[in-house]
């Protein structure tokens, strides 16, 4: 069997949200410092830790867009959720700033001979995260990429699917996410509407599509959490 990482790194300096807090990893015990309390060779080091709970590759908690007060928070979630089976597609085709719609899916799963059962996941290559590294802008982070319709996310529910994960920090097609959009956040409202969970911030490399894996991709028990960072993984058959 083969892992592959699908987790970007947490650094300072990252694309953070406006209202999310900056990423701060800073020492919080070095060696030197703890050498000193301790006879004899040892010592140990320690960091602290500022973040979001949808900071880098993380997955949503239900309780992050359901609001009623007994949606699920993310320690409260079953780990089965987060070890599924899995497929991939490419919908590096679809312009940015535009929709994902059923008739792509259709294409893809058709073109690679998938199936999508009950319970996947599934994640969708768009070249979203190599486009950002070979040009830093961030108007190319936070608007150059497709989202799934309303129609596609309910399609892929429709389908048996739990978990949707992307390149992009969301599966929202970036022009519907504004308090004056006509339905901000289509396809989390479906996310809301059927209890499917969404997994953002993905690194998923163009040798994953057209195949059926495991993957991976278990949250922290962060009581009460919206959501957590994640270290996602596929694990492919050898």
């Amino acid at each position: 069997m083969e892992l592959i990482d699908l987790s970007q790194t947490i650094a300072p300096g990252g694309y953070e949200r406006p209202f999310h807090p900056k990423v701060e990893i800073s020492p919080m015990m070095t060696h030197e410092e703890s050498s000193k309390k301790f006879h004899g060779k040892f010592s140990f080091q320690a960091m602290r830790l500022q973040l979001c709970d949808h900071t880098g590759t993380h997955v949503d908690a239900l309780n992050h867009y359901v609001p009623a007060p007994d949606a699920p928070s993310i320690d409260k979630l079953p780990l089965d959720r987060f070890f599924t089976e899995a497929v991939c597609v490419d919908f590096s085709d679809v312009p940015p700033r535009t929709f994902i719609e059923p008739a792509d899916i259709e294409r893809e799963i058709g073109l690679h001979g998938l199936t999508i059962e009950q319970g996947d996941t599934f994640l969708y290559h768009t070249g979203h995260y190599e486009k950002c590294f070979r040009n830093p802008d961030p108007d190319v982070w936070w608007k150059e990429f497709a989202g799934l319709s309303r129609t596609a996310t309910e399609y892929l529910a429709d389908h048996g699917v739990l978990n949707i994960g992307c390149e992009a920090f969301t599966i929202e097609n970036p022009t519907e996410m504004f308090p004056e959009s006509e339905e901000p956040y289509p396809s989390h409202q479906v996310c809301k509407e059927r209890g499917m969970l969404n997994t953002e911030n993905l690194v998923i490399p163009k040798r994953l599509v057209g195949k059926r894996f495991r993957f991976i991709a278990l949250p922290l028990k962060l009581a009460g959490a919206t959501g957590s960072p994640i270290r996602a993984v596929a694990l492919l058959d050898g």
